[in-house]
């Protein structure tokens, strides 16, 4: 199994504080050996960066930066969740990306990539999974991308 914490040590990868709910839900549920993350958006430095549409407010490589943010989040999340132990997670299983976008913005597919990309490097051959890249009219606070997202946790 993978060392997620060396690889985030070797990417010199600074995990953000875990973000708070800005709603009613809890930020993870772990059912058997899976655990849920609820949708992450790009808080960074406790504000909300990339706030907009793609394709109108925000540039690709804007929004490619707001899904690796994103991912960030949902690894804080998953270290609050596995007790400040990544290596506890065996694998990512899929990934949703939601893209505040421009009605003729077609590009999701390379905006997703830049968490999927970022999920690769940390996870080596544990971080294939399966995807989807979904444009929508908004997303809570104006956020440009946001992700929800499923693990498996190992022994």
């Amino acid at each position: 199994m993978n060392n997620i914490i060396k690889s985030l040590h070797d990417l010199k990868i600074v995990l953000p504080k875990p973000a708070q709910p800005v709603a009613n839900y809890s930020p993870y549920t772990i059912i058997g050996d899976t655990i849920y993350i609820s949708g992450q958006i790009p808080f960074k430095d406790g504000s909300l960066a990339y706030q907009g549409k793609v394709g109108k407010d925000i540039s690709i490589n804007e929004a490619i930066n707001a899904s690796e943010i994103c991912l960030l989040n949902t690894l804080a999340i998953l270290n609050l969740a596995t007790g400040n132990n990544l290596n506890k997670i065996k694998s990512c299983i899929k990934i949703n990306v939601f893209i505040n976008s421009a009605d003729d913005f077609y590009e999701q597919p390379l905006v997703a990539d830049g968490a999927s990309n970022l999920i690769k490097k940390i996870f080596k051959e544990q971080g294939n999974h399966a995807r989807s890249a979904i444009s929508c009219n908004s997303l809570p606070k104006n956020a440009s991308v946001e992700i929800d997202s499923i693990f498996h946790l190992g022994d």
